[in-house]
């Protein structure tokens, strides 16, 4: 499901930096790999969106724990907005751009959560719904959205298991805490809201390292965070490194453009038919 096609250029790469299963890891990899032949012509977003995301998640934390004070909710709400939700949402469209989709759907998953969500609540407090002042919240609804959100967070935690284990905590704490916060929607789950508060906080945590790690590597070229590949990985990390912009150099990437011509060309011959066999192409 993760697996790019493999070409001429690619094997170029491999040989000209020598790289092998256990050497090759980031370059967008830690969060999903492009397979784009031109991804490395474009800075990583990643580590923007996974910064923002541990942010927002970090404010929310504060929020749904009871740390902070009522009167910076309408700050929290439009914190969370920007962060959380607008700024994955650009991230998604980049990663649309350099063809690496699981990247891509889960920032605008997780986007769209906050920006409806943030956005409701700024809506309700500021009493843009009148008709909800004498009803109250729609406990129904929000709870049913945040279980929606954590089974779509399980769905991610098996996709993980093709590349590290970083990615799994990561989705296995906001599983976790979307699923508290839902059930906390009830009248009596303030224990269990403070419960999806502390996940919220490993939420935080695994977002920043996942972040720094590939920010580290791009500043340094080396591994210095680790992300715990999975060993049945290798491929991925294999196809993460020849794509990565910080292991490529000027030939390099022409190794990869005569690559991908060269199998272009090769699969335009074979898709031509041919005149009665006689070798003369019908173009």
């Amino acid at each position: 499901m993760f697996r790019g096609r493999k070409g001429n250029g690619d094997q170029a790469v491999m040989e000209m930096h020598g790289a092998a299963p256990d050497q090759a890891i980031y370059g967008g990899s830690a969060f999903g790999h492009s397979v784009s032949p031109t991804a490395h012509l474009f800075a990583d977003p990643a580590p923007i969106g996974l910064f923002m995301f541990g942010l927002a998640s970090a404010v929310s934390a504060g929020y749904n724990c009871g740390w902070t004070p009522a009167s910076i909710d309408y700050v929290i709400f439009t914190f969370c907005f920007i962060s959380g939700g607008l700024i994955p949402l650009v991230v998604s469209l980049l990663e649309i751009i350099r063809n690496n989709m699981f990247a891509a759907v889960t920032f605008a998953t997780y986007g769209s959560f906050f920006l409806s969500y943030t956005f409701f609540g700024l809506m309700y407090a500021t009493g843009q719904f009148p008709a909800l002042v004498e009803t109250g919240l729609p406990v129904e609804g929000l709870q049913f959205a945040l279980l929606m959100y954590a089974f779509l967070s399980v769905i991610f935690i098996g996709l993980s298991f093709r590349m590290n284990f970083a990615l799994t905590a990561l989705f296995t704490c906001i599983a976790l805490a979307y699923f508290c916060l839902g059930i906390g929607q009830t009248r009596d789950g303030v224990r269990v809201t403070k419960a999806g508060g502390y996940f919220s906080i490993g939420v935080c945590i695994t977002t920043w390292w996942l972040a720094l790690a590939e920010l580290v590597f791009d500043v340094t070229g080396k591994p210095y965070v680790p992300v715990f590949w999975y060993p049945w990985g290798n491929e991925q990390k294999m196809t993460a490194a020849m794509s990565s912009r910080r292991s490529l150099n000027p030939h390099v990437h022409q190794a990869i453009m005569n690559g991908s011509k060269k199998n272009l060309a090769v699969d335009n011959q074979a898709a031509m038919p041919t005149n009665g066999g006689n070798g003369n192409t019908i173009v």
